[in-house]
C-alpha cells in the first residue's frame, strides 16, 4: 500500500476530536465501508469501540488524509454507510 500522509488540518481535527493519529491508517487499510464523496475524495469508516471513525482522503499514488470524524451509528448511516 502507498504511504499515507496526513494534512495539517487532519492532524488538528483528529486531536480536537480525540482520534489517535494511527487510526486513520487502520481505517484506510482495513475499512468496514468505503464510499466516493465530493471532489473525487474517498470516505472510509471503521468501528472503534462504541464509535465509528470516518476518514476522508484523496490520492492514488500518494494517499493524503484530509480529515477525520468520530460519529455514532445513526450519523454514519446519514453519511451513506448503511451497510456497515
Amino acid at each position: 500500500m502507498e504511504k499515507i500522509e496526513t494534512s495539517k488540518h487532519a492532524l488538528k481535527r483528529a486531536k480536537e476530536r480525540g482520534i489517535p493519529e494511527e487510526w486513520a491508517g487502520e481505517v484506510i487499510r482495513n475499512p468496514e465501508g468505503t464510499s466516493s464523496v465530493k471532489f473525487g475524495r474517498i470516505a472510509s469508516c471503521k468501528r472503534f469501540g462504541d464509535d465509528y471513525v470516518v476518514v476522508i482522503y484523496e490520492g492514488i499514488d500518494r494517499i493524503v488524509v484530509v480529515t477525520t470524524v468520530k460519529i455514532d451509528k445513526e450519523r454514519l448511516e446519514r453519511y451513506g454507510f448503511s451497510g456497515v
